[in-house]
């Protein structure tokens, strides 16, 4: 097989990643000739797969009418490729409408939280009594992506560490700690997604993005001195793979699908629930290095507020410690029925983190909710 220069490392990992998948049920299949082996049936098996997303079907389709395209080993192969393009179009269409509609899709709908469930995890984890990397480094992750405006997943795969401007390579991707004066984070961001693109390639300035949030600075330097490392996620002295990003994203969630994209997402709903102006929504954009356009387009959603406040949606929801001053400590019986039922699911969010997650919770919030462990049950209550 011989191909054109026009084939990248993105169509090899999407050709790669189409054919592990059928090997599951083929173990006889051809690693460098199974799309022109099986050209007549891929795209039904690509189109009618129910675990992929239209995204992802939109990619393989494209994928291999680009293969077809540029392979000169079989001159059939033009009329094939036609098919798979189209086929492709058909469903990137399909794609930028209901992008354009705002809507959360099927799996948006059952995963995505609010920007204050996450509030709400990270206040009520004991960070100082974490007691394992892992753990420690998943608290982080879930920090970065909460408190400051989210970037897209290859950068934390890909950050390292950094402490004065001469070490920044041009080349990669770093949190720079600045102690001079006043201690001062940022990101560098030298290769990513729109890194090529006009907006960014002509202002060099949109690559350094200021950490801002206190807690998070403090939480960030805490992390480098207890955990010295090259990269911001790393085990084994090795970078972390984008799976283990999104397992460590899921464990500390407790949500079973989330996903960068929906954390971005729920970033950027909270951000435009409130006032903002043209220049802060740009501030935001730069920051996430995307345009406005893309934010409002691709992130920004209609959340239907009824699913979304459901128990099935929202049955981790624990509290945030700064709210517990609107419930009277253990006896709520004082408040309107609103704050007892608010008290009692939020105790009950907190005792199902507890018992599910072996989380490190605040000895403060135990109290509030009085919430012991019964040592014949072997479990809180």
């Amino acid at each position: 097989m011989t191909k054109k220069d026009n084939w990248n490392a993105n169509d090899e990992k999407k050709y790669y990643w189409l054919f592990n998948y059928l090997k599951k049920t083929n173990s006889d299949i051809d690693e460098y000739s199974y799309i022109d082996d099986n050209k007549r049936k891929l795209m039904s098996i690509v189109q009618n797969n129910e675990n992929w997303s239209d995204s992802s079907k939109e990619a393989l389709l494209f994928m291999i009418a680009k293969y077809l395209r540029t392979t000169t080993n079989n001159k059939n192969n033009d009329r094939y490729a036609k098919l798979y393009s189209q086929a492709g179009y058909d469903i990137m269409i399909e794609n930028r409408k209901k992008e354009h509609e705002n809507k959360q899709d099927d799996k948006e709908l059952i995963n995505y939280r609010d920007h204050d469930y996450f509030i709400n995890i990270l206040n009520n984890i004991d960070y100082n009594n974490i007691k394992t990397l892992t753990s420690h480094l998943q608290y982080l992750l879930l920090s970065l992506l909460t408190y400051q405006p989210p970037l897209r997943t290859n950068f934390y795969l890909t950050c390292k560490f950094i402490n004065s401007k001469k070490d920044n390579d041009k080349t990669n991707n770093f949190l720079r700690i600045d102690k001079r004066g006043k201690l001062k984070l940022y990101y560098i961001v030298n290769k990513d997604k729109v890194t090529n693109t006009k907006t960014y390639n002509m202002n060099k300035d949109l690559s350094k993005i200021k950490i801002e949030d206190k807690k998070l600075i403090e939480i960030i330097e805490k992390s480098y001195e207890k955990f010295p490392r090259k990269y911001l996620f790393e085990l084994n002295e090795k970078p972390i793979t984008a799976q283990t990003y999104l397992n460590w994203l899921r464990k500390i969630t407790g949500v079973d699908e989330i996903n960068n994209d929906m954390m971005r997402s729920s970033y950027i709903n909270w951000f435009y629930s409130t006032e903002r102006n043209t220049n802060e929504k740009e501030k935001l954009a730069h920051q996430m290095r995307h345009s406005t356009k893309i934010a409002q387009s691709n992130y920004l959603k209609i959340i239907n507020s009824k699913e979304n406040s459901c128990d099935e949606l929202k049955d981790k929801v624990i509290e945030l410690e700064n709210e517990n001053k609107e419930i009277k400590k253990n006896c709520p019986t004082e408040n309107t029925k609103a704050d007892i039922k608010i008290y009692n699911k939020r105790r009950r969010d907190l005792i199902y983190q507890l018992n599910k997650y072996n989380r490190v919770v605040r000895e403060s919030s135990l109290k509030t909710y009085n919430i012991i462990f019964d040592n014949d049950l072997k479990k809180y209550v």
